[in-house]
C-alpha cells in the first residue's frame, strides 16, 4: 500500500527577447501553459505561482537527480542558493500588504505522525515560504476536511475543497493557497454592457454580455495579435492577448513563450482607443502530472527512483502520485475575483511588426490568452486561454 504524499496550493513567434532574460517563475508559466493547453479542451486556466511555490516546496525534500531534475523543470537549476531563495521570494512578493487590492498566498504542510520530517526541512519551509506546519493523523477521517477547510478559509469560499480523499498511509500533505481581488482602475460602466456574439473554439456562436469601454492603454497590435493592458488598481493588471481572426488556435498556444510575451510588452504603447470583452467566469481542475512529466520530472513519478530524504520513514520510499490544481476566475464590469489551489500526492512503499494604430478597437468575440500578473515583480498569479467562456461560466 503507498502512503501518498499529497501538496496542494491555491495554471513561438520570432522575438529579440531571448526566454533566459526572463525571469525563472515567467519561464515556468509559459513552459507549463503549453504542455496544458496541448491536452485539449476550450479552456485552460491556473496559477503558475501557486503551482511553482507547491513544487518548490517539495524539492526542498528531494536530494539526488530528484532534486535536480526537479530544479530544472522550475528553472532555477542554474541558480545558487541565494538566487534560489531570492526566486522565491519575489513569488511571494506580491502578497504584501497593500492598499485597494487584496492579495493571499498561504502555505501549509500537514505531516503524518507515521513519518519523522528532517527539522531542517520544516525549518526552511518554515522560513523560506512562511509555511503552517502541523501533525495530522491520516488514518482518522478528519485530515480530508481539515486541508479543505484551510484552503475554503485561504480562499475566501472560492475554493471550497482540492482534496477528495487521503489515504491513511499519507505521509504528507503540502498547500498553497492564492487569492486576488482587484478593482478596475477604470470600471466598465454596466449601462454600456450589451450583448454581442462571440465566436468559441468550436466555431458555435454564442450571445454573451459584452463589456465595453474607451481612454488610453497599453497597447500592442499587429497583423498577427493585439495585445493591451487593463491595470487593476494596487499595481496589478490583467493583460490579454487576442490573436487574429482565422489564427489556429493550437498553434498560436504553443507558439506563447516568455520571450515573446516579453518582447510584445516592449512593444506596448499608449494608444487611444476602444476595447469589447466577455464578462465571464472560470472553474478549471485539472491533473497536472502529464504536463509535469512533459517537463522532464518523469523520475519524481517513479518510485523505484525518486527520492525525497527530507521525509524519514524507515526503509519506505516516497515518490509524487499526483498533483492536481484547480483555480478559478469570476471577471465582470468591477474587476476581477480570483483562487487556485495545487495538490501534490507522493506516495510511500517499498518577424518584423507594425506600428499600432493612433485609435485602436479590440473586439475580444473569439478565444484569447488572459494573465493576471503583479506589475511590480511581474510575478504571474494567473494565466489561462478562454475559448469558451459560456461553458467556463457554467462550470
Amino acid at each position: 500500500m503507498p502512503w501518498p504524499f499529497a501538496r496542494k496550493s491555491l495554471a513561438v513567434l520570432t522575438s529579440s527577447v531571448t526566454d533566459n532574460s526572463t525571469s525563472p517563475s515567467t519561464r515556468f508559466a509559459f513552459k507549463l501553459f503549453r504542455e496544458l493547453a496541448g491536452g485539449g479542451g476550450s479552456n485552460v486556466f491556473f496559477s503558475p505561482a501557486s503551482v511553482m511555490l507547491c513544487l518548490a516546496m517539495v524539492h526542498e525534500a528531494a536530494t539526488g537527480e530528484t532534486r535536480q531534475v526537479m530544479a530544472k523543470a522550475l528553472e532555477i537549476a542554474d541558480l545558487n542558493p541565494v538566487d534560489t531563495g531570492l526566486a522565491i521570494a519575489e513569488l511571494r512578493a506580491p502578497f504584501r500588504q497593500r492598499e485597494h487590492v487584496e492579495v493571499r498566498g498561504a502555505n501549509a504542510l500537514w505531516c503524518s505522525d507515521r513519518v519523522q520530517v528532517r527539522p531542517e526541512y520544516a525549518a526552511r519551509v518554515r522560513d523560506m515560504y512562511d509555511a503552517e506546519v502541523a501533525t495530522a493523523d491520516f488514518g482518522a477521517g478528519t485530515a480530508v476536511p481539515t486541508v479543505n477547510a484551510w484552503v475554503n478559509q485561504k480562499t475566501k469560499g472560492k475554493i471550497s475543497h482540492i482534496v477528495d480523499v487521503l489515504s491513511p498511509l499519507t505521509a504528507l500533505v503540502v498547500v498553497n493557497a492564492i487569492y486576488f481581488k482587484g478593482r478596475w482602475t477604470r470600471t466598465f460602466e454596466r449601462k454600456l454592457t450589451r450583448n454581442g456574439l462571440f465566436t468559441t473554439a468550436t466555431g458555435q456562436e454564442e450571445q454573451l454580455p459584452m463589456m465595453c469601454q474607451s481612454g488610453r492603454y497599453s497597447y500592442y497590435g499587429d497583423r498577427r495579435l493585439q495585445a493591451v493592458v487593463l491595470p487593476y488598481e494596487g499595481d496589478m493588471a490583467m493583460l490579454v492577448i487576442l490573436p487574429a481572426k482565422g489564427t489556429d488556435s493550437r498553434q498560436f498556444q504553443q507558439s506563447l513563450s516568455s520571450g515573446a510575451w516579453e518582447s510584445w510588452l516592449t512593444r506596448c504603447k499608449q494608444v487611444g482607443g476602444t476595447i469589447q470583452m466577455p464578462r465571464f467566469k472560470l472553474d478549471y481542475c485539472a491533473p497536472l502530472d502529464r504536463a509535469l512529466k512533459a517537463l522532464g520530472m518523469e523520475r519524481v513519478f517513479d518510485p523505484d527512483r525518486a527520492e525525497f530524504d527530507g521525509v524519514r520513514a524507515g526503509q519506505l520510499r516516497l515518490w509524487i502520485d499526483q498533483v492536481l490544481h484547480r483555480a478559478v476566475a469570476d471577471v465582470n464590469e468591477e474587476g476581477t475575483e480570483a483562487a487556485a489551489a495545487t495538490a501534490v500526492c507522493v506516495p510511500l512503499s517499498a518577424a518584423r511588426f507594425n506600428r499600432p494604430p493612433r485609435l485602436f478597437q479590440m473586439i475580444v468575440d473569439h478565444p484569447f490568452f488572459v494573465m493576471i500578473r503583479d506589475e511590480t515583480t511581474r510575478t504571474i498569479l494567473f494565466m489561462g486561454w478562454v475559448g469558451d467562456p459560456v461553458a467556463a461560466a457554467l462550470s
